[in-house]
């Protein structure tokens, strides 16, 4: 992730996570007397949405600069924001059990001790408290993984991420390995379902998503950035370009989506 550009990481930036969500959400059932805990909340777009169904939500972010911008462009009275690390929220004896419901969308995959963010998820919830994970699912379909290969065999932007070490760990799991893992961590029950979707993004939407969330974005020098986010268009357009819609293009992509309960 590029937390350099979290002021970017909305609108269109968030295009492809946002459109995704918009899809499942409604699994969650939330109720006007809720109290809901957004893990990962990023600039708070969902979380500020969520919080007019709701009594209440908090969001959590590791990173500082998502934080400020979620401040700053998706307050209300009901939402509380706070920096903290998914794999230790629950040691904040504020929060333990606390929460009718959680969300956690498109987190998983930043850290390796996804099963101690699992465990310290549940520890919010208040008992037969659900939550809703949107889990980027298979490596071989992800986009950013591919860009990221794609940069590093670069002529010219080669030089400047040869040595980088990609931060993601994508879950690439079946529903049974998935529920079997959701079970270890102490959840009663996991509802999974492998979801593949196909999205049809423009120019800047695509070029938005690839600046925001590709962490070898920061290594490129400022005065090169518009280059760099041209050739990474045109190698999309090249590989992904959608038949029907010339000029866009329509990325696949699989995502494991877990409706769990306490």
């Amino acid at each position: 992730m590029n937390f350099s550009a979290s002021n970017d990481y909305c609108g269109d930036g968030r295009f492809l996570q946002h459109s995704v969500i918009m899809q499942h959400i409604d699994k969650l059932e939330l109720r006007p007397g809720d109290t809901v805990l957004d893990v990962g909340c990023g600039t708070g777009e969902e979380t500020k949405s969520m919080a007019g169904k709701v009594k209440s939500v908090t969001g959590i972010d590791v990173s500082e600069e998502m934080i400020a911008v979620a401040v700053k462009t998706n307050s209300a009275p009901n939402v509380a924001y706070s920096q903290w690390d998914a794999r230790a929220v629950g040691d904040n004896p504020d929060w333990r059990e606390r929460f009718d419901k959680a969300v956690c969308f498109f987190v998983l995959h930043w850290f390796p001790e996804q099963t101690q963010a699992l465990r310290s998820i549940s520890a919010c919830l208040k008992p037969g408290g659900q939550a809703l994970f949107i889990i980027d699912n298979r490596d071989d379909l992800l986009m950013l993984h591919q860009a990221t290969s794609f940069l590093k065999s670069h002529e010219k932007w080669g030089a400047f991420v040869q040595d980088y070490k990609s931060t993601m760990f994508v879950w690439n799991l079946s529903v049974q390995e998935t529920q079997k893992v959701f079970k270890t961590c102490g959840w009663a029950e996991a509802k999974c379902k492998v979801r593949r979707h196909e999205l049809v993004m423009s120019e800047i939407q695509l070029k938005l998503v690839l600046k925001t969330c590709l962490g070898e974005t920061p290594l490129i020098p400022t005065a090169a950035l518009e280059d760099y986010l041209q050739d990474l268009w045109q190698w999309a357009l090249d590989r992904y370009e959608d038949k029907s819609q010339p000029g866009d293009v329509c990325i696949p992509a699989e995502f494991m989506v877990v409706h769990a309960w306490k």
